[in-house]
């Protein structure tokens, strides 16, 4: 008799150990690992309500945890692998960690140490385009006075002198013509572009051509220009 009630008794106290630990245990698997750790201050004191974060190297999955009330954290059933973990906290800097490798069925330990912050510094990262353009696109030519005083022109159009310029030709269209048709810049047809004569608007709006081609009469002459 005496020696069932020490079996019971026995088997009682295993049961109670059990029931006290089982809280303590953290969950694991056979195929997954851990990482946990403290976060302390410039004193080693611990820091709680800190926010941590680990991201998987490979996989690029992120998880997240806050420290607890004595500056623990704990990241259960990751998948084995590299990962990296960031600790940050409100008024103090934010620590990054060495690269962690996790292996299954095992725990990484690791400590961050933060630093009180210093001066802040803040960047504003604006996608809106540029007010002045640093690689110009356009193309420019100049044609000084002596070309326009020396070298013929057939029509004594000065805007035929536009063709000494990259890029510039006739515009198919005034080719069937009797005259010398519009100019094409770039590959676009004459009617599409537009003329300016000392920043005024130089454009016949009817015809949809440069003034002084072969639609209409007015004319600068080269010694105007």
């Amino acid at each position: 008799m005496l020696r069932s009630l020490r079996s019971i008794a026995r088997v009682l106290f295993l049961v109670l150990t059990f029931l006290l630990i089982a809280p303590l245990v953290r969950p694991q698997d056979a195929s997954t690992g851990a990482i946990r750790g403290i976060v302390l201050d410039p004193d080693a004191r611990p820091v709680a309500s800190a926010t941590i974060a680990v991201a998987n190297s490979a996989t690029g999955a992120n998880y997240s945890a806050v420290s607890d009330a004595e500056g623990h954290f704990s990241f259960e059933l990751l998948p084995p692998g590299d990962y990296s973990a960031r600790a940050e906290i409100k008024a103090m800097s934010p620590e990054v960690t060495p690269q962690i490798h996790v292996d299954v069925g095992g725990i990484a330990e690791i400590q961050f140490h933060l630093a009180l912050a210093g001066a802040s510094e803040t960047v504003t990262v604006s996608g809106a385009p540029l007010l002045v353009e640093t690689v110009p696109s356009s193309v420019s030519t100049v044609i000084d006075e002596k070309a326009i005083n020396d070298l013929p022109l057939n029509g004594r159009r000065f805007t035929d002198l536009s063709l000494l310029a990259p890029g510039v030709t006739q515009d198919p269209r005034g080719l069937t013509s009797a005259s010398n048709g519009d100019l094409a810049f770039g590959g676009i047809r004459g009617y599409q572009s537009s003329f300016l004569v000392d920043g005024a608007d130089n454009n016949n709006a009817f015809f949809s051509q440069a003034r002084g081609r072969y639609r209409a009469p007015y004319q600068f002459s080269n010694e105007v220009v």
